[in-house]
């Protein structure tokens, strides 16, 4: 048996873009993640290609995600959470970090983190997930291989007496951004369009874009794989190397991207639209 029918698939395998594709809500793939000891998520699949991935999960009240033997939540690579809907609590079991993310919320953390989830809120959590890279390697392959985090640390003790901090926590690995708390840039001259960055480095980038009614953007390209999710209203995307060539992205829509390809945003609609993305590794 080689190694890779010995791993726990940590996503559904086959599931892979390489060239522009629209992902409507209704044909997303499903995938339940995790066992008995880990527990279970529920898992909503988007846009993933060698270079990036992005998927959802929900989380009902009460519920939690850890560790078990076949799933280790510790990945050689860069994320990011953006919560959708309710309250999520992220913790790190390695350093005790805990960050609390709330609708609009966006927390970003490097690669080699353990990561844990539970949902103390009123209502079931819903979570955008961007990661890069999604491969064998990367996540099957690299958790498995882990050795078992003995030392499970439930707070930052040494900030317990101190807090809040004269100076900032050089060890802890997570960051959160909320709402407009971004890294903003002008993209385009003649029909400028407004984008938040909430991380840009050389493994990801991911932004979130708010378009007025009726705007129309300049057409743009990346070096890396993009995959695009529609947070809010009603978006199109205008690909003039594709066909079809003009995409409408609805709430809960998503589309990917392959590095090189030209693309414009566009609100055809009367109300304001909402859109994040990541890409990777070349923004």
């Amino acid at each position: 048996m080689n190694q890779k029918t010995k791993l726990k698939p940590q996503g559904p395998e086959g599931i892979s873009y390489d060239r522009a594709t629209l992902i409507k809500a209704q044909d997303v793939p499903r995938f339940l993640w995790g066992d008995e000891k880990a527990r279970y998520v529920s898992d909503w699949i988007y846009g993933s290609s060698p270079k990036i991935h992005m998927m959802s999960f929900e989380m009902t009240v009460g519920s939690r995600f850890g560790n078990s033997p076949d799933f280790k939540t510790y990945y050689n690579c860069a994320e990011t959470y953006h919560c959708l809907k309710g309250e999520f609590t992220f913790h790190c079991p390695e350093t005790g970090e805990v960050h609390v993310l709330r609708k609009g919320d966006t927390l970003y953390f490097p690669p080699d983190t353990w990561h844990w989830g539970y949902n103390f809120g009123s209502e079931t959590s819903h979570i955008l997930e961007c990661l890069t890279p999604r491969t064998l390697d990367a996540v099957e392959a690299y958790a498995a291989k882990q050795p078992w985090l003995e030392t499970i640390r439930l707070n930052q003790r040494e900030a317990l007496g101190a807090f809040p901090p004269v100076k900032p926590n050089m060890a802890q690995r997570a960051t959160l951004v909320r709402p407009g708390e971004y890294m903003y840039e002008i993209v385009g001259e003649e029909r400028p369009m407004r984008v938040g960055l909430v991380c840009a480095n050389e493994k990801l980038t991911v932004g979130i874009i708010d378009l007025y009614a009726g705007q129309e953007c300049e057409f743009i390209s990346h070096k890396g794989d993009k995959v695009i999710y529609n947070l809010e209203g009603r978006s199109n995307i205008y690909l003039p190397g594709e066909t079809p060539n003009w995409w409408e992205l609805n709430a809960g829509d998503a589309a990917f991207i392959p590095g090189g390809v030209r693309h414009a945003f566009f609100n055809t609609s009367d109300g304001p639209a909402k859109v994040i993305f990541g890409v990777a590794p070349d923004y």
